[in-house]
């Protein structure tokens, strides 16, 4: 075997294993608390931790003007502190209303977002709609949702990015209840082209040692 084919095979043998492994566990956020706290708590820019994940939300108005975050037992909602604001994220009718942003730390994938209050016209109340952006896909919120009012969950298989926004739309009012994410990981072809990376600097280093 030449010198090139033999530095190949070795970058490839070490590399191969690791995208083998290349696997990572599911962080839940959970905001959607059963049994905590009916009242509000308000801040700028709440920071949520899971595993090695942290996670830094923000609200904004249609406009987008940072307004404040608001948490209790149903999850994460916008506010702009008036003296009859609401503190889910609202619609503003027929164009898109107030949203979220959700900033990690590092990329990530994110399989599934869950929203509460999510009526989709059960008991006559109006039919909720939002959309859910990353840098790689983005998705529409309506009746596709698999659960019930309390909490309804909406895959969001390919979003991937450090940062994401929840927005919403129509006459919308609803919470942030959690979200699954995982950290990003390469995919198989890049640990290759990362093995023949090695190998190139393996052979250089070779020819200069001899």
């Amino acid at each position: 075997m030449s010198l090139a084919k033999h530095a190949i095979a070795l970058a490839l043998s070490a590399a191969l294993p690791i995208a083998a492994h290349a696997t990572t566990p599911v962080n839940n956020f959970n905001f959607y608390v059963a049994g905590g706290s009916l009242i509000d708590t308000v801040s700028n820019a709440p920071s949520y931790v899971s595993g090695n994940l942290q996670l830094i939300v923000r609200a904004f108005d249609a406009a987008g003007k940072q307004i404040q975050v608001t948490s209790n037992f149903t999850g994460l909602g916008a506010t702009t502190g008036g003296l009859f604001a609401s503190g889910d994220i609202n619609g503003s009718n027929s164009s898109s209303g107030e949203y979220l942003t959700l900033t990690f730390n590092q990329a990530v994938n994110i399989s599934s977002v869950s929203l509460s209050g999510w009526s989709n016209g059960l008991f006559g109340i109006g039919t909720e709609s939002a959309t859910f952006s990353s840098p790689t896909k983005s998705f529409s919120f309506g009746t596709n949702n698999d659960s019930g009012l309390l909490l309804s969950a909406f895959s969001t298989t390919g979003a991937t990015g450090t940062t994401f926004k929840l927005q919403a739309l129509g006459s919308s009012d609803f919470r942030l209840g959690g979200l699954n994410a995982t950290v990003a990981v390469p995919e198989p072809g890049s640990y290759a082209l990362m093995a023949l990376g090695l190998a190139g600097i393996g052979l250089v280093a070779r020819r200069r040692a001899a």
